[in-house]
């Protein structure tokens, strides 16, 4: 079934302000490093891969040169460590975020590894919220114009070696039909340190990942709208868990499998800043949190919301069904969970950075 004419023409005006964006920055536990020091620099500009069966899945396009390899350097992280990248220019189009490893062979160095073993997933974020106005991305934080950088804590259990990190966006704005999806990726080049012994689990190839037939990439997501989404490939390691809000530099850092719902949003500790911009950390569902400086959310929702965002989650493909249940369709169903809803975040913590300009301040 295909929208109306005049919702078509009303939802043509939002690819506007929309613009294509990379991957160029690596952070460690606050310092934001040269754009493509640590990140391997693309030779297409900022668009997109929509083969996903093509090589450049891995690292984008010119990410397996060996030019591109050797020139990039490689950071030397622990397990534990807060990692994230910048976006140039912002996330903007709508669709799940997430950060996928893989390990290189003994004896070679992440500058000389083509990506070409097997890659775990260590991050998703998905939405903070489905509303009657559609499926409200974490990557779009309210007040924002999208994300332009995020962070998360690497597996303390991760083993040590040299590593690929990969960031990848899949834009779904014009997913109605097969290949419609476009995917947005970069890799950085770590080094790490320590003794973790944990065995990531499940592994994928990439490209190989996607079949292009999942339901979290032929979606139409403007209408009519989608009651829950699911999230693309394998699940995360080691938790399997998914996030429903972002955690930016400089701000509050409110750890993995965060749920903004209003009861953690109230619970959840101070608010960070930066330079250029700040947020409470919540999502439009909680009324007890402060809105972005760049722009003040109009007004919180109804707690029949904000207990429907608590109770949903992606529902996780074949691959990764213990990931969460699926987002109920009705306040009623949602009411009936919450209260139940087991908080899954492991870590969280305050934390005050100077960062970048957040949420579209850039």
């Amino acid at each position: 079934m295909h929208a109306p004419t005049s919702f078509l023409a009303a939802a043509a005006f939002l690819p506007a302000v929309f613009a294509h964006y990379n991957f160029e920055a690596l952070i460690v536990n606050g310092n934001i490093t040269s754009a493509y020091e640590y990140v391997r620099q693309t030779n297409n500009s900022n668009s997109p891969i929509t083969d996903i069966t093509s090589t450049d899945m891995r690292c984008n396009s010119g990410g397996l040169l060996a030019s591109t390899m050797a020139k990039t350097s490689t950071y030397t992280v622990a397990p534990g460590d807060n990692v994230g990248f910048t976006v140039d220019a912002s996330i903007s189009h709508p669709g799940p975020l997430s950060v996928w490893m893989s390990k290189a062979p003994d004896g070679t160095a992440a500058n000389e590894y083509d990506g070409s073993g097997d890659w775990f997933k260590v991050y998703e974020l998905t939405y903070y919220e489905i509303t009657d106005a559609g499926i409200q991305w974490a990557t779009y934080p309210p007040g924002s114009s999208g994300l332009t950088n995020f962070t998360l804590d690497l597996p303390a259990e991760l083993p040590a070696g040299e590593y690929l990190m990969r960031a990848e966006h899949v834009a779904l704005h014009a997913a109605e039909e097969f290949e419609g999806a476009q995917y947005y990726m970069g890799c950085a080049q770590l080094s790490v340190t320590g003794s973790g012994s944990g065995t990531p689990s499940p592994t994928s190839k990439i490209p190989g990942q996607y079949t292009g037939y999942e339901a979290g990439l032929i979606i139409d997501i403007y209408y009519p709208i989608p009651t829950n989404y699911t999230a693309p490939g394998i699940s995360t390691w080691p938790d399997a868990c998914v996030s429903h809000w972002a955690n930016m530099e400089g701000q509050t850092y409110y750890g993995l499998c965060y749920n903004s719902t209003a009861a953690d949003n109230t619970t959840s500790t101070e608010s960070g800043s930066s330079a250029s911009g700040s947020s409470s950390g919540s999502s439009a569902a909680s009324s007890a949190t402060s809105a972005a400086a760049t722009s003040s959310v109009a007004a919180a929702s109804s707690s029949s919301s904000a207990a429907a965002v608590a109770a949903s989650s992606p529902v996780a493909t074949s691959a990764a069904a213990a990931q969460s249940s699926a987002a109920p369709t009705t306040a009623a169903a949602a009411a009936a969970t919450s209260s139940s809803a087991p908080k899954t975040c492991k870590k969280k913590r305050s934390t005050r950075r100077k960062g970048l300009p957040l949420q579209g301040t850039k």
